[in-house]
């Protein structure tokens, strides 16, 4: 089973991938770890970023795609352009979870996670991966 984990923060799409079982995993190790919208108001930067992902997802082929979900509203509510990018990897051929930190937190909680090898801006993205392997090994 192969997951990609995503997380956004600011204008950027952290990636990590996933394959395997929850408790034999190995943490496949992209050219790209992050793909950046730059210009958010520039039609074609945004179509870039999508293609990116597109491309990225085709090539994978992964079983399961999640995204660290942000807050809509409040004191900790993600940024308008992080809801961009979150609907331009939607918009994909794939299917896409939206996963609350609560649950990864949840879920996680006695797994054993081992991050050496990822750069410590992947943590996030690690924890979604990780969690799609488990949900759905159940």
């Amino acid at each position: 089973m192969k997951s990609i984990g995503i997380e956004l923060k600011s204008n950027e799409a952290r990636i990590v991938v996933l394959e395997g079982t929850p408790e034999n995993y190995e943490i496949l190790i992209l050219e790209k770890n992050k793909i950046k919208l730059e210009e958010t108001k520039n039609q074609e930067s945004v179509k870039l970023f999508q293609k990116e992902f597109s491309e990225l997802f085709q090539w994978l082929d992964p079983n399961l795609i999640g995204i660290k979900e942000r807050m809509s509203k409040g004191r900790f509510a993600g940024g308008a352009i992080s809801f961009k990018m979150e609907g331009l990897i939607q918009t994909t051929d794939y299917p896409i979870n939206l996963i609350h930190s609560a649950s990864i937190k949840s879920k996680l909680k006695d797994a054993f996670i081992d991050i050496s090898g990822l750069a410590k801006y992947q943590e996030e993205a690690f924890r979604v991966a990780l969690y799609l392997l488990i949900i759905n090994h159940d």
